[in-house]
């Protein structure tokens, strides 16, 4: 026996480590600690303190369908987007029995999603209601990205109805499509600014949180959004002022004169002209094909002089925008 603890006290400083190794070790590990420490913990504290680190006794598998139903709303719209380009660049090629058929897909796909979550706090955010009860920071999300993308999805239908009434549009009335489809778009972006607004007010409004940070953040955040749809309304005046204007930003009618000094040969579609255009430049263009142009660039096809003035982006080809509006 006692041979045993002989031999035990001798093995036990053969596991130490040296005092000079263990002396670094410490010195190297109570840094690393410490600046971890020193970064992590106030920012874990904010978020445990605005609760958005706390579990929520309801997640779990609802959070797990909410993630997928986002994905799945997510794909359908960048389809649609892809979809409805292409029937705007058929022009008059377009058929009316495609353009119904993808209207009522839109249709129900929109009231599909809503009809499923009929008992949530989706619809209220719509008609700019903050939801009855504090939603936690996730199903804050969640009804975020759903609204934000059905709107989208929904403007797609008006788009659709759009290009129906313009499918046979070529010159003036083809312009008059495209204004009509940037102005769509843009009052879109102003309303899906507002739409996360009532929901974040909810959130961080929330007297547990303390009534000082609570306040703070809510102001801090109805100012930034404040700033952000005053921009938005801005740009949606223009498009609207732009659809009121009857003539070119970019030229004029071009006359006989004109288009016989010219030649009477359009450079862009190389046939003769229709409804010539003559730019600020002085080359001449069919108002078709240089409208279209415009539709995409701000420059002469031949000259590359600076024709179109960057006032606003035009989602004439139909497009939407796909970046997400969370805050």
């Amino acid at each position: 026996m006692d041979a045993q603890v002989q031999q035990q006290q001798q093995a036990a400083p053969q596991q130490q480590p040296p005092p000079a190794a263990a002396a670094a070790a410490g010195r190297r590990y109570g840094v690393h600690f410490s600046a971890s420490s020193f970064i992590q913990a106030p920012l874990s504290a904010l978020l445990e303190y605005s609760g958005i680190l706390r579990a929520d006794p309801g997640g779990g598998p609802h959070q797990v369908g909410g993630f997928f139903v986002t994905i799945w709303i997510a794909a359908v719209m960048f389809k649609s987007n892809d979809i409805l380009r292409k029937q705007t660049a058929l022009k008059g090629e377009r058929k009316m029995s495609v353009l119904v058929g993808i209207t009522i897909l839109f249709v129900v796909h929109v009231f599909g999603v809503y009809w499923c979550y009929k008992n949530g706090d989706l619809v209220r955010p719509l008609v700019a209601l903050a939801p009855k009860e504090i939603p936690p920071f996730w199903h804050a999300i969640f009804i975020i990205l759903v609204n934000d993308t059905m709107v989208r999805q929904t403007a797609m239908i008006i788009k659709c109805m759009l290009l129906m009434y313009y499918k046979n549009s070529k010159g003036r009335s083809y312009r008059r499509q495209g204004q009509m489809l940037t102005v769509v778009e843009y009052f879109l972006l102003l309303y899906r600014a507002l739409l996360p607004a009532p929901v974040w007010y909810r959130f961080f409004l929330n007297k547990e949180y303390g009534s000082l940070f609570s306040s703070l953040t809510t102001g801090l955040y109805l100012t930034f959004k404040l700033t952000s749809v005053v921009e938005k309304v801005q740009s949606f005046l223009t498009a609207l002022r732009a659809l009121s204007h009857k003539d070119f930003h970019y030229g004029s009618y071009a006359t006989s004169e004109q288009v016989s000094a010219t030649g009477d040969m359009c450079a862009i579609c190389q046939e003769k002209m229709h409804t010539p255009i003559l730019l600020r430049c002085k080359h001449i263009f069919c108002e078709d094909c240089v409208s279209e142009w415009f539709e995409r660039e701000r420059t002469c096809p031949l000259c590359r002089a600076l024709v179109k003035p960057a006032d606003l982006r035009s989602f004439g080809d139909g497009s939407t925008s796909l970046f997400f509006q969370l805050f």
